[in-house]
C-alpha cells in the first residue's frame, strides 16, 4: 500500500513465533509497541522521504507523519485479519452504562484520508521537511508536520501541547490566529485518522463519543493473535519433539493449526 502523506510503498508479512515473542515481551505504550512491531511485520519499498530523519534508528516508522503511521498499522490490520473492525465501547451516560458496537471498514475509513496542499503554502529552502506560510504582520511561519518520534517527546508530559508546537512551528510562540491557520494547514496536509467517533445509545438516546485510537486497536488484537505462543510451543514440542526455533519459525497460523490439532486428538483421546 502506498502511505499518503510521504508517498512510500509499504509491504506486509504474516508474522511467526519471533514476532509473536517480540510483541509480548515489549513493554511501553501502544505507540511504543506498534514501533516494535512494525519493521517487523512491514517493509518499506522506497525509504528515500524518511530515511534521513531515522537514520539513528535503523527504521523509518518513528520519522513518520501520525496519519502516516496510523495508516500503516491499519493496513497491517487489514492484511492480517480483513477489512471491517468492530469496537465495543459502554455508554457513558449516568445510570445507563448498555454495551455497545459500532462497526467500520478499514478501505472506507482510508478512502476519507486525502491530503491537499493548502493554498499559498511553499517548501521550506532552508530547512528540508518544512513548509513555509505567511503570518500576522508580514512575518513568516515556518512549519512541519508532527512525527511519531514529536508524539513519543511529549506524551505525558505537562503543557504537551506547547512542547509541540516548540518542536514543529517557528516562531515557536505564535498568536492564536497564526497558530490557527497552521493546524488548519496540517490538517489538510495530513488528516487525523485516530479520531472521535459519535454514536446514539439504543437504550437511552444519549449522544456518545467514542475515540478511535489506531495504535491502542491494533497492538489489542495483534497481542490478542499471539498470545497463546508459549502454550502452542509447548504443545508442539512436547507432540513432535522440535526445538522452539524452528516451532517459532512458523507462520502464525501454521503454528496454531499444529497446536489445535494436538489439543483436539488430545480431546479425543480423553
Amino acid at each position: 500500500m502506498q502511505l499518503p502523506v510521504s508517498g512510500i510503498e509499504v509491504q506486509f508479512r504474516v508474522p511467526n513465533g519471533g514476532d509473536d515473542m517480540a510483541l509480548l515481551e515489549t513493554s511501553g505504550t501502544a505507540v511504543e509497541q506498534a514501533l516494535a512491531v512494525l519493521p517487523r511485520l512491514a517493509g518499506v519499498a522506497k525509504q528515500a522521504p524518511v530515511e534521513a530523519a531515522c537514520s539513528e534508528l535503523g527504521a523509518p516508522w518513528a520519522g513518520l507523519s501520525l496519519t502516516d503511521f496510523d495508516v500503516a498499522l491499519l493496513g497491517l490490520r487489514r492484511f492480517l485479519f480483513g477489512d471491517r473492525i468492530l469496537c465495543v465501547f459502554r455508554c457513558s451516560a449516568k445510570d445507563c452504562g448498555k454495551r455497545m458496537e459500532t462497526e467500520f471498514s478499514i478501505s472506507a475509513l482510508l478512502d476519507q484520508i486525502r491530503p491537499k496542499n493548502p493554498p499559498r503554502l511553499t517548501p521550506s529552502r532552508e530547512r528540508e521537511g518544512w513548509f513555509e506560510m505567511g503570518g500576522a504582520a508580514g512575518r513568516k511561519l515556518a512549519f512541519r508536520l508532527p512525527t511519531v518520534r514529536d508524539q513519543l517527546s511529549v506524551m505525558g508530559r505537562e503543557q504537551a501541547d506547547q512542547l509541540l508546537t516548540e518542536r514543529c512551528l517557528n516562531p515557536t510562540r505564535p498568536g492564536a490566529r497564526e497558530l490557527d491557520r497552521v493546524e488548519r494547514a496540517m490538517q489538510m496536509m495530513a488528516p487525523l485518522v485516530s479520531r472521535s467517533l459519535d454514536a446514539s445509545c439504543p437504550e437511552c438516546g444519549e449522544q456518545v463519543t467514542m475515540q478511535l485510537h489506531v495504535p491502542g486497536l491494533v497492538m489489542d488484537e495483534l497481542s490478542a493473535a499471539a498470545s497463546r505462543v508459549h502454550e502452542e510451543v509447548d504443545a508442539i514440542a512436547e507432540a513432535y519433539h522440535w526445538d522452539e526455533a524452528t516451532i517459532l519459525a512458523m507462520p502464525q497460523s501454521r503454528r496454531r493449526a499444529y497446536a489445535e490439532t494436538i489439543w483436539r486428538h488430545r480431546g479425543a483421546a480423553v
